[in-house]
Parts: structure tokens; sequence; C-alpha cells
């Protein structure tokens, strides 16, 4: 193989990677952090690997992949074996310094290597999925990565560097929100094959497996999440995976189906009726169309993320709950969870600011959440609120 391949896949400009690392160098600098040194962890859809891929432009399907981000120097990336490094150098130009793990597929040994060429014996080292991952609050690195650290660098002060990277994923540059629309493409085209495929007789799983193959024709990674139920009456929440059961007339169909383009994912929540939906579902999908709307117009810099849970609470009354369903997206979940917000101040008063990407998607639901329904598209900020990065109808599908 030849050393100058190039693979057609989607990357970043030199440009783009200019403008990331010096802005995490800044927010290390406030810090007073030498190096960043990001483990592997592939969990959540490859979700918790967004900080790696973040830096260096190297990963996807689940590649177990961990990086050292110096604040001078070169960036390394420290890669599964059994790839051969002439591929992620042709999959990306930002990183140069790419290092297999040796025997026993250990990704510390080659990071602590890296850190004592860069003489960080007695620096101040952040290292992220720590305690308050987003998605997992008691973090998402090894004890044995950890512990690894702390004996080579005794003298070092280990920090947790989650924040820092949360903060700089936040806010999207231009190539990044095209990537976005490349991903909101994809998972309009997959519901859009299931619309196609359902009907009454076809198995769960068959329509699954060709959503998922569309967006893998038109260019899409794996893994990518779509979560997933049918049935009547209304299931009680959805799957990670369908079953085998064939769908009948009535079923009621719920999916959260993201995209994922060059690593970035956008999301999309959909309801869909084999037939007709019943007339109570209309009106609660009504109510909801006017809380997305409600949250749209205070989607802007100036609000918190507190501002827009109060905009859906708005939409409770004593027939309906609304219960705000919003994340940011990105690479993983680029932080804040509307979920959180009213436990934890930190995702409560986090500021909205213009570039953010988010998949709002408040839900009603009945007093006792038996009959519940949600839509929601991938949106960007902007100085006038939301707006959205598909172009499908808001509405109920009815097959």
């Amino acid at each position: 193989m030849q050393s100058d391949l190039v693979a057609d896949v989607p990357r970043f400009s030199l440009e783009e990677r200019t403008r990331r690392w010096a802005r995490v160098r800044a927010m290390m600098r406030e810090e007073r952090l030498d190096a960043i040194f990001v483990p592997p962890n592939t969990g959540f859809w490859d979700q918790f690997q967004a900080n790696v891929r973040y830096l260096t432009g190297i990963g996807g399907n689940c590649a177990q992949i961990a990086a050292v981000f110096p604040l001078e120097g070169d960036v390394t990336a420290v890669t599964n074996p059994d790839m051969d490094v002439r591929y992620w150098q042709a999959r990306q130009d930002w990183v140069h310094d790419i290092r297999p793990v040796s025997a026993g597929w250990g990704y510390v040994g080659g990071a602590i290597e890296r850190m004592k060429e860069l003489s960080l014996s007695e620096a101040r080292i952040g290292v992220t999925g720590l305690t308050d991952n987003t998605r997992f609050p008691e973090g998402i690195t090894s004890l044995g990565i950890f512990r690894r650290l702390q004996e080579a660098f005794p003298k070092a002060e280990i920090v947790n560097a989650n924040l820092l990277l949360e903060r700089s994923r936040f806010v999207k540059s231009d190539e990044e929100l095209a990537f976005m629309s490349a991903a909101t493409a994809l998972v309009e085209g997959a519901v859009e094959t299931l619309r196609r495929e359902a009907r009454p007789g076809v198995a769960e799983n068959i329509v699954y497996a060709r959503m998922l193959a569309s967006m893998i024709e038109a260019g899409g990674e794996t893994p990518t999440m779509i979560l997933w139920s049918a049935g009547w009456p209304q299931p009680p929440s959805n799957q990670y995976l369908p079953s085998r059961r064939k769908l009948q007339t009535g079923d009621m169909i719920c999916i959260e189906a993201e995209g994922r383009w060059g690593g970035y994912c956008a999301q999309n929540t959909q309801p869909i009726f084999v037939g007709k939906a019943p007339a109570e579902y209309h009106r609660m999908f009504a109510r909801q169309q006017e809380a997305v709307a409600a949250c749209y117009a205070k989607l802007r810099p100036g609000s918190t993320v507190g501002d827009i849970v109060e905009a859906a609470s708005a939409f409770t009354n004593d027939e309906l709950q609304c219960r705000l369903l919003m994340h940011a997206r990105g690479l993983g979940d680029d932080s804040p969870i509307a979920i959180y917000a009213a436990r934890n101040e930190l995702m409560r008063d986090w500021p909205i600011e213009e570039n953010a990407t988010f998949i709002v998607k408040p839900m009603i639901s009945t007093p006792d959440h038996q009959k519940r329904i949600y839509w929601g598209d991938t949106v960007k900020v902007t100085k006038d609120g939301a707006q959205r990065l598909g172009n499908r109808p808001a509405e109920i599908i009815e097959l």
C-alpha cells in the first residue's frame, strides 16, 4: 500500500484544525494545563470518543483511539493495533504522529511514553472521561488507566478536563455546521425509508435494517443510534433494538434516529402510525408543536437552558404534561442536557450561544404517561432563535 493513499471520506480543512486547536489551547492556558490526555472509550454509539475525534479527526465505527494533546508541540494519537497506521493517515491530515499500541491492547503506555517525551513529569495534566461526564456522571475512564498515569507521574497534578472539552465543542464552526447538515440529510432519508418500507406484515427488524442501510449507502457511518418502539397500546418506552415482530395495522411506531457524517450526529424524532392516528394523538401533537415553537423562539443568545425548560413547562396543564427533552448535538452530547437542569446548576445555567446545535423534542403526555407523543429536529442557534437543519414536514406520519 502506498503511503500517500488518500481515502474518499468526509474530512475537515487544515484551517478548521488551526481554529479548533487554538480554541482548546486558549482554554488550556486559562486552566493552566500543560497537556490533555484523552483515553479511549467507544460507548454510547461511539459518542464517548467525541473528544479524541474532535482533536485528531481520527475515529469511527468504534475504533479505540487515545490522544495526547500538548499545550505546545505535536499532537499524538494512539490507535488500535489491527489497522495499519497508513490507513489513518489516508483518512485525515491533521495528525502525523500516530502510534499503534503494542501487544496487549494497552493504550496508556503509549500515551505515557509520549508525555515523558514532552517532559510532563511535574506538569498539570488534564484527563477527560473522569467524573461529571454529561451522560455518565461516574466517569468513563477506567481506574486502571488513571492509576497507571498516577504511577508514571507521581509529581504531576492530574485534573479533570471534561468541562473544558465540552465547552470547546459546544459552539460549531461553519465547517462543523455543514457536517451537521449532511448528517441531518442522512437521517431524513432514513425516515423516508421507514415511510416507504413499514407496512402490515413486515418485520420491525427489516424496516430498521433498511433505515440503517440507507444511511450507510449515502456515506454515513456506524454505529449510529436508532431507538425504536412499535405496537399498540403504545409501548412504555423506546428500545435499543427492534424485534422480529411483524407490524400490524393500528401500531404506533416511535423513533429517535441519528445520522452520522464524519462522526457528527444529527437526530430526528418521529411518531408514525400504521393506519390512522387516533384523534387524541392529533390533539396532543398540535400542543407539542406549540411547545416546539416556543422553545425555538427562546433558543437564542442571552437565554439559558433553564429558560428553555421553563418555556416548555408552560404547556403543562391538568390534562396534559410537557417535559422538555433537549440536548446538544455534534460529535456526541456536546453539552448541555435539559433533563438534568432541575438538579444540576451547571446544566440549568448553561448559556445559549450562537451556532450551538441541539435536538429539541418536547414530549406531551397524559398525566399517567401511558400516551405520549414527541417530534424533533436538529437545530442551530441564531440570534433570532432556533433554525432547523432539516426540511421534512413536522407531522404525524400515517401509513
